[in-house]
């Protein structure tokens, strides 16, 4: 009975502990409204390039997506090509310089195709 009830405790008190940090990770006063350009990939990262349709524009999450002969991708602006987003709409026909970093596909520059 006393080692049940020194179980039960500690449990409690982990849950007590625990808790407070898990309820404020979803809080929206703790969450960002606006997203800033993705920071330059480092430069060790190995630039790559693709050539595609522009299928949608985020300018909120500096975001777009190319449809290429291989699929489509997502990409992430940088703090340069951010500016340019305001200029792509759907439909344009972009190659776009671009860097693997952190799991992103993160755009380092677009041209027109």
């Amino acid at each position: 009975m006393k080692r049940l009830l020194g179980c039960t405790a500690g449990c409690l008190a982990t849950v007590l502990a625990l808790g407070p940090g898990f309820a404020a990770q979803g809080t929206p006063e703790n969450s960002s409204r606006e997203t800033t350009p993705a920071q330059k990939p480092g430069k060790l990262a190995l630039p790559h390039s693709v050539t595609g349709t522009v299928v949608s524009v985020n300018k909120k999450a500096e975001m777009f997506t190319l449809k290429t002969t291989n699929g489509t991708v997502l990409l992430k602006a940088d703090t340069d090509t951010a500016s340019q987003l305001g200029a792509l709409k759907s439909g344009d026909r972009v190659k776009v310089s671009y860097k693997n970093s952190k799991g992103e596909m993160i755009a380092t520059k677009i041209e027109p195709a």
